[in-house]
């Protein structure tokens, strides 16, 4: 049976994972640390086996422990929605929304959909962590993602709010001085602008447009796209960079977009939530406000 002594210990559990020490989760919890200390042993001698391996500093989970968080955090979710949804009729949704997105894409849109989002609902907080590893929604405690590209987890509920291409760019002072290559076999004599991240792994040319692309010259290699579309507007070379990245500088005027024939197809973006967190009304109510305002901004 599922008692408030049990859900106080499956918080406690929770947070100390999620916090990485006992200290650090009796001070979020705003418990004693005896106390935090008391029920993981507690928790621990029900169970029969360690949650965590215990350091001066760290703690982190063991096998059984990640197996007992992830049931946790289910149980919690499921708890919170059931009260959630009974309650949703008559007031208005309120509390936290854990999200992640990818970190351009959350600087340059996320925000400010979000500071619009929280002036429109007060009684919503929302969390965001900004990365470019696809993280495991679940697992890692959140209620909504972003994500550029294929949804595949079957676990997952996604919502497509627009799509991206890869555009092909450079400044006018570049393409004055250089010429401006009419098809992927003129970029021979071109110098070129290379960049990569964990969600963008390096591209050549020739992975962008075929076989038949002329190789260009590779004056810069940059793991950031910020930093090469800011080469690119100093006149370095062409590159290529997600639709979004670069709109801003297309718009006014900073960076020119070079057309090939046969470009390839748009990239899906999509707002994706666990299947659990479907009736959560303020985890709806975010997905359906910037699912309207990414509708409004993402064109490729």
């Amino acid at each position: 049976m599922l008692t408030d002594d049990s859900l106080r210990h499956l918080r406690i559990i929770v947070a100390i994972d999620e916090e990485g020490s006992l200290a650090a989760a009796s001070r979020k919890l705003g418990l004693s640390l005896p106390s935090i200390s008391r029920i993981l042993s507690q928790s621990e001698a029900n169970i029969g086996a360690r949650l965590f391996e215990r350091t001066a500093r760290r703690c982190v989970s063991t096998e059984v422990g990640s197996i007992v968080l992830e049931r946790s955090r289910q149980i919690l979710a499921d708890y919170t929605e059931m009260f959630e949804i009974a309650g949703g009729s008559w007031r208005e949704p309120k509390g936290l929304v854990r999200m992640t997105a990818p970190v351009t894409f959350g600087r340059l849109h996320v925000v400010p959909s979000l500071c619009r989002f929280l002036d429109a609902n007060p009684a919503i907080d929302v969390a965001l962590h900004l990365t470019d590893a696809v993280v495991d929604l679940t697992d890692a405690g959140f209620d909504v993602g972003l994500r550029i590209g294929p949804v595949t987890s079957p676990s997952l509920v996604a919502k497509r709010v627009g799509e991206v291409a890869w555009w092909t760019l450079a400044s006018r002072d570049y393409l004055d001085r250089h010429g401006t290559p009419a098809s992927p076999a003129d970029l021979g004599g071109h110098k070129w602008i290379q960049h990569s991240s964990i969600l963008q792994p390096a591209r050549s040319p020739q992975d962008l447009f075929g076989p038949q692309t002329a190789t260009p010259s590779t004056r810069l290699a940059v793991n950031d796209a910020m930093a090469a579309l800011e080469a690119a507007r100093r006149g370095m070379g062409i590159l290529s960079a997600l639709s979004y990245q670069a709109q801003k500088d297309v718009d006014e005027g900073r960076l020119v977009r070079i057309r090939f024939p046969g470009e390839a197809e748009p990239i899906p973006v999509s707002l994706v939530y666990p299947e659990t967190r479907r009736r959560i009304e303020r985890s709806r109510r975010l997905v359906d406000f910037l699912a309207e305002d990414f509708g409004k901004l993402l064109r490729s």
